[in-house]
Order: C-alpha cells, then structure tokens, then sequence
C-alpha cells in the first residue's frame, strides 16, 4: 500500500479509501502480509504526511520513503527479503508517479507484480493510460 495519506486523498474518488481497505482485510484473512509505504517528503516527516486517519492498519510493517519508489527504502527491500516475498500487488497512489516507479523497480528486481487498480488511482487519467501499456510491457499484472 503506498501513500495513502490524508494530504493526498482529496485529489482522488471517496471510495478509494474504503476500497483500499476492503483489500487490507481481504488480504490479511488470508494470512497475506500487508506493507504501507508513506512519502515524507525531500525535507523529512511532519504531521502533514500521515498516513490517512481512516486507513486500516493490520501491521507493524509501515515504512517511510523520501523519493517516487518504495524501493528506495532499504529496509523496506530487507523486509521483503527477509519475509521470503516473491510476489507483490500494489495498491495506493499516485498511478503516475509513485504507483509506477514503485512497479516498475519491483519487476526489475524480480517479483511477480501485480497492480490492483480498484485500489489504485491516478489524478490524470490520460496518461496513466500510458502508465499501464509501459507496466504491462515490464511484465506487470494488471488487475481490476
């Protein structure tokens, strides 16, 4: 799950969060472990990137980025490691930015990737149209 953060939900459709929740629970009932990555911006966390007030949380494994890809995190990479994760679905925003590079480093580091977009959103469509032919071609899984 990535960046789903109050300062962040008013640019996208009020059902995202419920829906992005719906699959946390559908995910954590089947055992599936569930990450949030959170941007804190290029100057550091403050109380403007939290994490969305009403967003579930199910686990511990929350972990902060400061640059587009969750990758860029290594102990978020250690984490998955250490897991034995081969297989990632992600979910969150924003399609364009985060969503993608986020993606697109994950398939080259060789997970199987799947992008969720009924959890998923972009805020402009057109080009996230784009987004998903450049995913599909790096082998992504797009699902609705």
């Amino acid at each position: 799950m990535i960046d789903i953060q109050e300062k962040y939900l008013n640019y996208y459709d009020a059902d995202l969060l419920p829906r992005i929740n719906a699959r946390i629970t559908a995910a954590k009932s089947t055992g599936t472990q569930v990450f949030y990555v959170r941007n804190i911006g290029i100057n550091g966390d403050d109380d403007s990137y939290a994490l969305a007030k009403d967003l579930l949380i199910v686990s511990d494994n929350i972990y902060e980025k400061k640059f587009p890809s969750a990758f860029t995190n290594d102990s978020f990479v250690k984490e998955l490691k250490i897991q034995n994760v081969t297989e990632l679905e992600i979910i969150g925003v924003d399609g364009n930015s985060c969503i993608k590079k986020s993606c697109l480093d994950a398939a080259n580091a060789g997970y199987k990737v799947t992008l969720n977009l009924q959890c998923t959103a972009a805020r402009n469509e057109k080009i996230f149209e784009k987004t998903l032919n450049e995913l599909r071609n790096a082998g992504v899984i797009i699902t609705v």
